[in-house]
């Protein structure tokens, strides 16, 4: 499968996700994610950890909130405020879960669900400083630094940090580590490095690019967990990427697609919706009509799904199959109001294989549709011209 993937654009693409993610848990995106790497990167330097391992250092603290989604979407109500959602210890279970299926470059374990434990025991799991991974040590410092001072509306005093984090030397953090940010934080690139306007260039500087391409086998189980990523965020689409998936696998091999062509169009099924990254849970989980601006939410995720898809790299068949699976025949559809001939095939048969799979699934504001009135609501769409008339009749030849 022709791509330009690597493990930095696959890391670098969905950062901006991971971060729209806090909309769930702030009122607004802070760069939490890039900043908690770059102190971790910093730090790491000073320790003299090698290329391979910077990466991995990276990695663990962009996705160290990963597990986020699905322990939101476990609480009866959405939560509001970052500080409810480190009470909670399934956010790094699951966030480890997911990252033990990353291609790691390094032997690293329970990074990510080590990283709030204290280094005088009082974390979620008791572990003390010697029990505890150098990277999960760093995330930790790095992650309460970000939160307490960086994440918030005011104005902050370098030197008054510094004196607060010493306080907690040997108490939160190893000694040793508060030495070397105290170190750091002399120097003005630090601080600048941290502001919302420079984090980018701060991280690019500082995160190892891996540019070696990424496997096709490691690709789609790298999608996989992507996909599942996204499901997660709610209850009632916790098999939608997957289900689209295997429906999307079993009409390429009904149309004798290539190989490669059938890669493709799988691929494009498991990451199409990956824009839903920027989507609150309680949109997706609200059981009532949208508003007109809520719904302009929901449909920008299409337009997210086309711009993560290309900072990753993957092939242009891929990106186009995935973010014009909303686009309607008939240019009623988004994001781009394409219509008739600007959609290819392929195009055409994921939206109507993503729209079959959503009627046939539970709903917050209805139950799954039967397979007659599936039929019966593609048909009216076919009618409406919104649809391929032949491509629905293809579907119906397959999953009645």
């Amino acid at each position: 499968m022709n791509s330009k993937i690597t493990p930095s654009s696959i890391l670098l693409s969905i950062t901006s996700l991971l971060d729209y993610m806090e909309i769930d848990i702030l009122d607004e995106i802070t760069n939490h994610g890039r900043r908690v790497a770059y102190i971790s990167l910093r730090i790491g330097e000073r320790l003299g950890l090698s290329k391979e391992e910077l990466f991995d250092l990276g990695r663990f603290a962009i996705l160290h909130d990963i597990g986020a989604a699905k322990s939101i979407a476990e609480q009866e109500s959405v939560l509001v405020e970052r500080t409810l959602l480190e009470k909670y210890q399934s956010h790094c279970e699951y966030g480890q879960a997911i990252a033990d299926l990353f291609p790691s470059l390094t032997e690293q374990h329970n990074i990510i669900l080590y990283h709030h434990e204290k280094f005088d025991g009082s974390g979620f799991f008791g572990k003390k400083d010697d029990e505890i991974p150098l990277m999960s040590k760093l995330i930790c410092m790095s992650d309460y630094l970000e939160l307490r001072y960086f994440s918030k509306k005011i104005e902050y005093v370098p030197e008054q940090i510094i004196f607060e984090i010493k306080q907690l030397s040997g108490v939160l953090f190893n000694p040793l580590l508060v030495e070397i940010l105290d170190d750091l934080a002399k120097e003005m690139t630090f601080w600048l490095d941290i502001e919302n306007s420079n984090i980018d260039f701060a991280l690019h500087r500082h995160l190892p690019m891996i540019d070696d391409p990424v496997s096709t086998k490691d690709l789609f189980t790298i999608a996989e967990i992507i996909s599942a990523t996204i499901d997660s965020k709610s209850i009632f689409t916790n098999i939608h990427s997957k289900g689209l998936a295997d429906k999307a696998l079993k009409f390429a091999k009904f149309c004798k697609f290539s190989k490669v062509k059938t890669g493709q169009f799988y691929l494009a099924a498991l990451l199409h919706d990956i824009g839903k990254l920027i989507v609150p849970i309680k949109l997706l989980n609200k059981n009532t009509s949208l508003s007109s601006q809520e719904m302009d939410i929901i449909r920008q995720h299409s337009y997210y799904t086309e711009k993560t898809l290309m900072l990753m790299g993957v092939d242009s068949n891929v990106v186009r199959w995935a973010s014009n699976h909303h686009e309607k025949l008939n240019g009623t559809g988004y994001p781009k109001a394409l219509c008739g001939s600007e959609l290819d095939f392929e195009s055409r048969a994921l939206c109507a294989l993503d729209i079959f799979q959503a009627l046939t699934e539970d709903r917050p504001y209805r139950a799954a549709f039967t397979l007659d009135k599936a039929w019966d609501l593609l048909d009216k769409m076919v009618m409406a011209n919104e649809l391929d008339r032949e491509i629905v009749f293809m579907i119906k030849q397959m999953f009645s």
